[in-house]
Formats: C-alpha cells, sequence, structure tokens
C-alpha cells in the first residue's frame, strides 16, 4: 500500500505525542519544512543525520523529443533535488 505523508498527517502525529493543540502542530510542522526548504536553497545541500542528504543538482539544457508525435525540442536548463539515503537509513531499512 502507498502512503502519502502530508502535513496533516504530521501535525495529528505532533498533536497525539506532544499534546499541542491542532493550530499550533499545523504551525510547526510548517516551519519546520519552511526552514529544510530554506536552508535547501540557500546552501544546496542539506543533511539531515540517520535519515541521508538532500542536495540541488543543476542540468545543462539539451534536445529532447516527444515521444507522441517525434518532435524534437530543447529542454532548458534547471536545477532538480536528489536524496541519498544515510548507511543507518539503509540498514533500519534493510537495504543494505
Amino acid at each position: 500500500m502507498k502512503k502519502t505523508i502530508t502535513r496533516e498527517y504530521l501535525a495529528n502525529c505532533i498533536k497525539e505525542e506532544l499534546g499541542l493543540s491542532r493550530a499550533d502542530s499545523l504551525k510547526l510542522v510548517s516551519l519546520i519544512l519552511n526552514n529544510i526548504t530554506n536552508s535547501i536553497k540557500k546552501d544546496k545541500l542539506l543533511k539531515l543525520p540517520n535519515l541521508g542528504t538532500f542536495k540541488i543538482k543543476n542540468k545543462n539544457s539539451r534536445m529532447g523529443r516527444n515521444p507522441k508525435t517525434g518532435k524534437e525540442s530543447i529542454i532548458t536548463a534547471r536545477s532538480v533535488i536528489s536524496f541519498s539515503a544515510s548507511e543507518k537509513l539503509k540498514s533500519r531499512l534493510n537495504l543494505k
């Protein structure tokens, strides 16, 4: 079963665990996620111990092809984010 962890889900977990109000839990989740996002934007790298590393990589522009029409077009340069799981996370998930 595929499960998406939403802000609402995280807030409910915090609410149950810490006894905060729903509004305060949502604010806390938003604050944490905003700080993570801003840190990645600023430093192009974020390491979370025991979880992994987020990196921003720059991709050059290149020629691509529409698979339906076969028409070639330029794919513009862009930044993408990648995640590498830590060794500890991999071992917890038995991936190593």
